[in-house]
């Protein structure tokens, strides 16, 4: 069974569906957008999205068609019996239309369509769906409820190609050992107060934060202590990710704004790595890990209580974190979510 995988491939989380497909011995051919064109185009297409469509079009609408036309060219060089979306990837209906006559279709969401302006068909084409695994469960309630079909919750657990325990060297380990780890973005809007507010919980602690983009130090006046845990880090990097979970104990996780009952993907990532990962509450959270003790953070102001708890008890630890890995393990790894797939859709 072939399958083309529309994505954008810079993201460490997209190899997780990548190893999945392969596990089950799918022939795969993956495909970004953005190799369709030179940097600078990208960086025009991608910096100026917020400009008035009667102005933006003048280059947007060329970007679009163009990479439509190559999915389309690279679609039947390659005869899928499967394409798989990452959210929209720019993908217009009639292409999918002329994807339907010979394959069928999934959809991977990263993000709510409802709350995603990225395309106009970013909602319709999900109406052309084989499939379609939604993260959060609100999410496929609310695409269920206006009449999307196949709408799944499911998750992709940790590839351990990607994140794994590791040996590390003492010399690294002298260099990145912390008790608590975050690696994560910073915002300008309030999504960035929400992740400075919670960062903040754990500043008392021995804790580092690796922050990408520009935006954290508008939050610091506000949050006096959390400037000297942050460090400024931009890359996309699973193999640096790997190294600070495993030279350190917890991860704090917290539920970003566009999920309301869904699991973040770095719960898993953590896992992977062999840490215990203290999130803040979700309903699906709850329901994936059924049975298993695992710490929430209920309220942001227990947080430091809750933290202090579970450094100070090493073995109810490390039992927690392998009880979840297994859960994980049996359940959720990569090829399992894309089995799942191939028996509801072929």
């Amino acid at each position: 069974m072939k399958c083309l995988l529309l994505a954008p491939m810079r993201y460490p989380f997209i190899h997780s569906i990548v190893s999945g497909m392969e596990a089950q011995g799918l022939e795969l051919k993956a495909v970004d957008y953005e190799s369709f064109f030179p940097p600078r185009t990208n960086r025009r297409y991608n910096n100026y999205t917020t400009l008035p469509r009667r102005i933006r079009k003048y280059w947007e609408e060329p970007y679009v068609q163009k990479t439509n036309e190559s999915y389309l060219q690279i679609f039947r060089e390659f005869a899928p019996d499967l394409v798989f979306i990452y959210n929209n990837q720019l993908v217009q209906p009639g292409l999918l239309e002329e994807f339907k006559k010979k394959a069928r279709i999934a959809f991977m969401l990263g993000d709510n369509p409802l709350y995603t302006p990225t395309s106009i068909y970013n909602l319709h084409i999900l109406f052309q769906a084989d499939y379609i695994i939604s993260p959060d469960s609100l999410w496929r309630d609310q695409l269920s409820r206006l009449g999307v079909p196949n709408v799944v919750f499911d998750s992709f657990g940790f590839n351990s190609a990607l994140y794994h325990p590791l040996e590390v060297d003492e010399t690294l380990r002298a260099e990145y050992q912390s008790d608590f780890i975050y690696v994560g973005s910073a915002s300008k809007t309030n999504w960035g107060y929400k992740r400075a507010l919670f960062l903040s919980l754990f500043k008392e602690f021995d804790f580092r934060a690796y922050i990408s983009g520009g935006g954290m130090g508008r939050w610091y006046d506000l949050f006096p202590g959390l400037e000297e845990k942050v460090i400024p880090h931009d890359r996309f990097d699973a193999g640096f990710n790997n190294l600070v979970y495993n030279c350190s104990k917890i991860a704090p996780v917290e539920q970003v704004p566009s999920l309301f009952n869904g699991i973040h993907v770095r719960v898993f990532d953590v896992l992977g790595a062999g840490i215990l990962p203290l999130c803040e509450e979700s309903a699906d959270l709850e329901q994936v890990f059924e049975g298993i003790d695992i710490p929430l953070i209920r309220d942001y102001r227990e947080a430091p209580e809750l933290a202090a708890h579970w450094l100070r008890h090493e073995d109810e630890r490390k039992a927690c974190v392998a009880s979840m890995r297994q859960r994980v393990e049996e359940r959720y790894a990569p090829s399992l979510v894309i089995e799942r797939m191939i028996k509801q859709v072929f």
